[in-house]
């Protein structure tokens, strides 16, 4: 039986992206054959249409860093025939074949069980924006209850910034979000944003401790703007950043986190253990659920356009859901 799946190539300088007709490989002790229902477009599967940007480590490959499916066949005794689950990060897609393809060999220890409380559908909506969102609201809350406290997410109506605000406004906190472009306003506040601030007034120069502003910052854009912000965290508070969007470097003093205790935690969702990731998916499907996920705005691709949808420049807002038969 064939698999289709779009493969992106790199010969000689040439690079190419074509859905192609695979053979599909037997598999090996320990691992399992997932026919994919949803997956998600991702700002590094977008990546992965670039070759300059050295996303992908080897050639050809199927890209797509996140997938929900059904177990088709399996190699091993954790899973069974009809099993829903889902993977996010791990290398697939950049180091290995991901989920852009109507069938994705998985090894075991790297597989997920959708839990109960959210179906196929609704773990890839969220897929690794939402599960980076959902570290970062973790790594803020820093145990403790986040009601009335003031948090700030920067990354305007990108995935990760959407999700966080959902996650926050339904733990109670009072968000702020900052975009570049008050057009995004209503869109924001829909989420959950009780307050919405322009980018821009965080890239104005700080003094080395400036006025106590935030409990917490969830950062999805990096640059100068985190330094800054680094400099108007409450004591004892925490920054998460999880991107780079706009910049990789930033400028800080020491005063912060020696005058006030702050911390600075950097958020990588890609290779956390499964315990940690289905911990938190858990969260997402009881005590941490936020209703109605197509408030995220977002559109449904069918794989067969799927590769019309990667070439096509992005706007930055919410997610992708990439469909299958």
């Amino acid at each position: 039986m064939k698999n289709k799946a779009l493969i992106l190539n790199l010969k000689e300088d040439k690079f190419g992206a074509e859905y192609l007709d695979a053979d599909r490989k037997p598999l090996e002790k320990g691992e399992v054959r997932v026919k994919t229902a949803f997956s998600g477009i991702n700002f590094k599967d977008r990546l992965a249409m670039k070759p300059e940007s050295k996303v992908v480590r080897k050639y050809p490959i199927v890209p797509g860093i996140d997938f929900s499916g059904y177990v088709e066949e399996t190699g091993s005794s954790q899973f069974a025939v009809g099993d829903e689950v889902f993977v996010t990060g791990l290398g697939y897609g950049t180091d290995r074949d991901g989920g852009f393809s109507e069938y994705v060999i998985v090894k075991e220890e790297d597989l997920c069980v959708v839990p109960d409380g959210l179906s196929l559908k609704e773990v890839m909506q969220i897929g690794t924006a939402g599960f980076t969102a959902a570290l970062s609201v973790d790594a803020v809350s820093r145990g403790e209850a986040l009601t009335n406290r003031e948090i700030l997410v920067t990354g305007g109506t990108g995935g990760v910034s959407s999700f966080a605000i959902m996650l926050l406004n339904s733990l109670g906190a009072k968000v702020t979000a900052a975009t570049r472009s008050l057009d995004h306003e209503a869109y924001l506040r829909s989420l959950g944003a009780h307050h919405v601030i322009l980018f821009e007034t965080l890239l104005e120069k700080r003094k080395p401790l400036s006025k106590e502003r935030w409990d917490g910052v969830i950062d999805a854009t990096g640059g100068e703007a985190t330094g800054n912000l680094l400099t108007e965290i409450r004591y004892g508070g925490t920054l998460a950043v999880s991107g780079n969007l706009s910049g990789t470097k930033f400028s800080t003093t020491v005063f912060p986190f020696i005058l006030r205790g702050i911390s600075l935690q950097g958020i990588d969702s890609v290779y956390v253990t499964r315990e940690r990731k289905m911990d938190l998916f858990n969260k997402m499907a009881r005590e941490w659920k936020m209703e109605n996920l197509d408030r995220v705005i977002y559109k449904e691709v069918a794989f067969k356009d799927l590769k019309e949808e990667l070439l096509r420049e992005s706007n930055g807002t919410g997610r992708v859901l990439v469909t299958f038969k």
